[in-house]
């Protein structure tokens, strides 16, 4: 592209995140990043650039973001262990399904495989924590590589990592493409169509019929669902369904919501474990709850399973039901489907998640209160 001529690759990179929404990054200098870093320092007004004191910080931090803000976590490294230290924190992006873009610098293009100092194979380090793994070779290599890098982390919600060697980032842009490249020719769009998926329709009249066939009806919702609260609720309220949280869904409906009976796990409630125990219908939304065994047996119930990904259907419980979509767009077409439910069960979880509330919060800090009370009353 015209606009870019004349720049350094580090410059494009920093462009190209910021075409694709980038306000802040988080990382370290080093020898092996500066130039990225100063072309970072060049559009402070425009990205924010945050100071770590370890890189394994700069990438939970980036993924802390990309889960709370739904925006690209960015975070950034230098070369050989500096590059190494962020896998942790990408390890839990790719585990939580956070999108992630990881800049990390490497050794001198010319030295690379030669044993030069922190000459260390960042393509094959990153492979597996990866859905996007590139080097970037020049300037007129950086505007594509960003693009898809950025792409790929948000349309597959992983984490994308890009490595730049020391003097490819002071390379300026000539335009010396070869014959089968053109500047400008990406595009930093991603198309809404990747996102915003809705299942066929004979699919959501068979998960319909299944929901509609029980008497004790779970939702469990996860991250997938965060911005379906209002349909997970109104589901919740045709189904006369309790509502159980994974961890990453904590925040799709409030704790004292009337129909939320806490989280299910070693860190959840067991009015939560025993509606599960109970189910004999199961939606999962959003979710692919890790810990099977607070699952209902496999057989105990009919399930149907709402999820973005196609390769996460099926993959905790035995679903009827797999519907491809969107949580929120999803759950718009189900709920005209669904038929009214006897309010029976969710009562008697409702009740029993008032008796944990009083046993396990209210009556341990009135003890405590009390406990302190008297330790004054006593000086």
């Amino acid at each position: 592209m015209k606009e870019y001529e004349g720049l350094r690759t580090a410059d494009i990179i920093v462009e190209g995140l910021l075409r694709w929404g980038v306000e802040v990054i988080f990382g370290m200098p080093g020898d092996g990043i500066n130039g990225v870093i100063e072309a970072l320092r060049r559009k402070k007004d425009k990205i924010e650039f945050i100071l770590v004191r370890h890189e394994e910080s700069a990438a939970f931090m980036a993924c802390a973001y990309a889960k709370y803000t739904g925006k690209l976590g960015a975070c950034v490294a230098t070369s050989g262990p500096g590059a190494v230290h962020l896998l942790t924190g990408l390890y839990d992006a790719k585990a939580d399904g956070a999108p992630v873009i990881a800049i990390t610098g490497n050794t001198y293009s010319d030295m690379m495989g030669s044993k030069y100092q922190q000459d260390v194979n960042l393509i094959q380090l990153f492979s597996d924590v990866s859905v996007y793994n590139n080097i970037v070779n020049g300037p007129e290599h950086a505007e594509s590589v960003i693009d898809i890098a950025c792409r790929n982390a948000l349309a597959l919600r992983g984490v994308s990592h890009i490595t730049i060697p020391i003097d490819t980032q002071e390379r300026k842009l000539k335009g010396d493409y070869t014959r089968h490249n053109v500047g400008g020719h990406t595009a930093h769009l991603l198309s809404p169509t990747t996102i915003n998926r809705v299942p066929d329709t004979s699919l959501i009249e068979k998960a319909a019929e299944i929901l509609n066939s029980g008497k004790k009806a779970v939702l469990l919702v996860g991250q997938g669902a965060l911005d379906a609260g209002d349909e997970v609720t109104a589901t919740a309220k045709i189904l006369c369904a309790p509502v159980v949280k994974a961890l990453l869904g904590k925040a799709v409906i409030a704790d004292d919501d009337p129909y939320s009976i806490g989280g299910l796990g070693l860190l959840g409630t067991e009015p939560a474990s025993d509606a599960m125990a109970e189910a004999d219908t199961l939606l999962m939304v959003g979710t692919s709850f890790p810990y099977i065994e607070y699952l209902p047996k496999p057989g105990k119930a009919r399930a149907v399973q709402i999820d973005i990904f196609p390769d996460r259907i099926g993959l905790r419980y035995p679903v009827e039901a797999g519907l491809v979509g969107d949580a929120r767009l999803t759950l718009g077409k189900l709920i005209p489907l669904l038929r009214q439910k006897d309010d029976k069960f969710l009562r008697s979880k409702q009740e029993a998640m008032k008796k944990w509330n009083t046993d396990t919060i209210i009556k341990p800090l009135c003890q405590a209160n009390q406990a302190a009370i008297d330790r004054i009353c006593s000086i």
